[in-house]
């Protein structure tokens, strides 16, 4: 079933904002690359919210002794209290396999956000 969260312009590139839908703590992320993310708003931890982290990206060696790279900008969310990052593409912890945030589904339609649960 689909949920209205917003208008795309409550969103900024490069920004996230919290939202609760059927009661489901949700933050939505839009990327720097112009893409839309929605996750479970807690962090699987300790549960606090991650629309209070930080979104920016992550470092990467572009090969063995080479110089790191900053990629990915707006792609990765980190938890506020312990500093964990989630992969908004999947929900995917990139510092402890174990964890993992659920992902939703989007779909925008005439500039609005609509939630898929």
């Amino acid at each position: 079933m689909k949920y209205l969260v917003g208008n795309v312009a409550e969103v900024p590139r490069g920004e996230k904002r919290s939202y609760k839908i059927k009661n489901i703590p949700i933050v939505v992320i839009h990327s720097a690359q112009d893409q839309f993310y929605a996750l479970y708003e807690r962090c699987p931890h300790q549960g606090v919210s991650l629309g209070n982290g930080t979104l920016g990206g992550t470092t990467c060696a572009t090969g063995p002794g080479a110089a790191f790279d900053y990629t990915r900008e707006g792609e990765i969310l980190r938890c506020p209290w312990h500093g964990f990052s989630f992969d908004v593409t999947n929900g995917a912890c990139v510092n402890a396999e174990s964890l993992r945030v659920r992902t939703y589904p989007l779909t925008i339609d005439n500039s609005q956000i609509f939630l898929d649960l």
